[in-house]
Parts: structure tokens; sequence; C-alpha cells
């Protein structure tokens, strides 16, 4: 019989246990890093999201800033002006109206509040977070931003001259906007006005609160990037991240023609010529209580187009623009008739075709990305800008 040897047994014994205890250790130590690297990515995406949308709406303040800017300088003009309206442009009037009557419709005037309510309704989102000096900053941010659209819509320095029933009356009576006569008489009554004249002298009363919070919000949100370590280049990565798979387009899957996803009353053509030309037709059905039917805005633009790395490129030719008005599917009383074509000539202006060319590629030259759905037969074309076109084939 061999010699049991006691010492040999018990090294294996130990050396099983010890390998078990390590295998646990090593799970459980491994499971404990995985879950404390997934917190760490929540709270920083949950982090990001509530910075951009501070950012989002600090945005939106600086818009209204230039919003209260532009109004004015065109309101002034019109006022050095009012001897001479005519010498004046149409769309320096109509800013002047805008900037001065209550019934319009503003999107800088809203704020969208999505995020603030799941940041402020989700205990697991304060539980993700945990810094508490972050969680203060957002607050702070939110409550200012509470504050600036209470006094939006109440402080007596926001009120605009023609109040909200004046507004009516002149937005109910077509021939004020379309007759000449009429639209000079209101513009020439309104720069007359004193509440006009007040509401100009109050600018800086406005302003001084859109600063004071723009300043504070964008203070506080830049004290969270630092707290956070969030980057600028982050936050643009945040915000064009996509869930699905991104298929940029080639110079082959591209070219054809596409049309728009929109609305009845708007489309959009592109002609990626083989050849590498391109046309853009864009048209805009017009309607107005003055006639029956819609007058069809067609605008047309030529260049060419290519395919840079991932990149889109548009080059338009500085002269490749025409607007023409169709009025051939409309009818009106005889009566009408100068209105009506007083409606042309504003739709074909120079004023006109200026916005119409900034309306959906401003410039010559365009940078755009891609992305083509799976069946290759609906295209997203998104510019450096961040305006997004969705086609069809």
């Amino acid at each position: 019989m061999g010699r049991f040897n006691f010492s040999d047994t018990a090294r294996q014994l130990f050396i099983s246990i010890l390998a078990t205890v390590i295998s646990i250790i090593l799970t459980f130590g491994v499971a404990h890093l995985v879950e404390k690297n997934r917190q760490a990515e929540k709270r920083r995406q949950m982090s990001m999201m509530v910075i951009h949308d501070i950012d989002e709406s600090i945005s939106n303040i600086k818009n209204l800033l230039k919003n209260e800017e532009n109004g004015w300088e065109a309101t002034r003009y019109s006022m050095d002006h009012k001897d001479n309206l005519k010498a004046v442009s149409r769309d320096t009037l109509i800013s002047f109206l805008n900037y001065i009557i209550s019934a319009t419709f503003d999107t800088h005037l809203q704020f969208d509040k999505s995020n603030e309510s799941i940041f402020n309704s989700s205990q697991d989102s304060w539980n993700t977070l945990s810094d508490m000096s972050f969680i203060r900053n957002v607050q702070k941010c939110y409550h200012l931003r509470s504050i600036l659209e209470d006094q939006l819509q109440n402080w007596v320095y926001f009120k605009r001259p023609i109040n909200e029933e004046e507004s009516y009356q002149i937005l109910m009576n077509s021939n004020v906007l379309f007759e000449d006569e009429s639209f000079y008489a209101l513009c020439s009554k309104w720069l007359g006005d004193e509440r006009t004249k007040y509401y100009m002298d109050n600018l800086e009363n406005r302003k001084y609160l859109l600063n004071y919070v723009l300043e504070n919000c964008i203070g506080l949100n830049e004290a969270n990037k630092f707290l956070t370590n969030v980057t600028d280049k982050d936050l643009k990565e945040f915000a064009e991240k996509t869930l699905g798979e991104v298929r940029r387009a080639t110079g082959k899957t591209i070219a054809g023609k596409w049309v728009s996803v929109s609305g009845d009353d708007t489309s959009i053509e592109m002609y990626f010529n083989p050849d590498n030309t391109l046309t853009c037709v864009c048209s805009y059905m017009v309607t107005s209580s003055i006639f029956y039917g819609k007058i069809s805005l067609d605008s047309k633009r030529w260049g060419r187009w290519e395919i840079v790395k991932d990149s889109l490129i548009l080059h338009f030719a500085p002269e490749s623009f025409s607007l023409v008005a169709n009025d051939s599917s409309i009818t009106y009383k005889p009566e009408m008739k100068d209105s009506v074509n007083s409606i042309i000539r504003d739709l074909t202006s120079d004023e006109m075709v200026r916005r119409m060319k900034s309306e959906v590629f401003p410039g010559e030259r365009i940078s755009c990305s891609t992305n083509l759905d799976p069946s290759g037969k609906k295209l997203e074309i998104t510019t450096t800008e961040g305006a997004s076109l969705h086609l069809a084939r």
C-alpha cells in the first residue's frame, strides 16, 4: 500500500478553495465594475440631456433678443420715413407690424419643457445625478426660465401696442394687408400712436430682463459642464446621436428624382442627375379670402452636386434662381382684380426673391450629411446648420 500523503491532499484542497474564492471575488468584482460603469454612463447621459435642454433655452433667449433688436430697428427706420412710407420696403413695414401686434405666431415665445418635466418628476433622475451642486444649478436655470416665460406674457413692458382685440380686427380685414392704400394707412396710424412710442422707449427694460436670464443661465450651465466634464463636442454628438444605423448616400444611391415628405401645400423636388447637375424646384400654395383656389408660387434653382467623403455638397450658381406665381387655378370677382394683382406682385417682389433664396438651401455652397433608409427609397439631408429635409423617391 502506498503512503497516504496528508500534506499533498491538504495543499490541493487549499488551492481548490483559494481558486473558488478568487473566482467568486472576480465574478462579483467584475459585476460591480460593470454596474458602476453603467451607472456612470447613465449619469453622463442624464447630465447631457439636461445641459443640452438648457443650451436650447439659451439659444431661444438669444433669438428673442435678436428679434427685439431687429423689430426695433425696423420700427425706427419706418418712423424716420413715415412721411414717405412707399419708399420703405414692404418687408420692413411687415417687420414693424409683427413687432407691435399681439396676435402673431412666434415660436421663440415658447419653451419646450418636456425635459424639465422628466428632471423634476423622476426620482430616478435625482438618484442618478446625485451631485447637489449640479441639481441646484439646473433648478435655478429652470426657475429663471419660468420667471421669463411668465414675464413675457404678463409684464407691462412686454405688452405690445396692438392688443388682441385690435389684432383680431386687423387680421380679419383682408383688405388692410393686400390693398396698398389700406396697408400704408394702417402703418401710418400705428407709427404715430403713443403706445408704439412707449413700446419703443421700453426696449432696454425688455432687454435687461432677457440679458439677466441669459447671462445667469449661461453661467450656471457652463458650471455644470465643468462639474460633469462635458465638452461642446460631447453635446454635439449627443444631439446628433441616433439609435439607427446611418447609411450615407453615394453617388450611385442618390442619383435620380426625390420629392419632399411634407404637407399638401408645400413640395420640394430634388433632381440629382447622373452628370452631377442639380435642379431644386419648390412650390408653395397660397390661399386668400379674396379669391377661390390657390396660387402656386414656384421657385427653381440649379447647379451641381458631388459626394466628398461622407458629405453631400450642393453648388448653386449665384444667378440660378427663378420665381413665378401661377394664378391659373384661381377665380375671383371682377372688383377684386386689383387686389389679386397686388398679391401677385408681392409674391414675386425682390424682397420675396431674397426670402425664398434663403428658405431651403441658403447660400451657394451647402455641405450636408445624408442618411438613407434600409429600402433606399427615403433620404434625409441635414445641413451643417442643423436643418433637415426628408425626401422620398
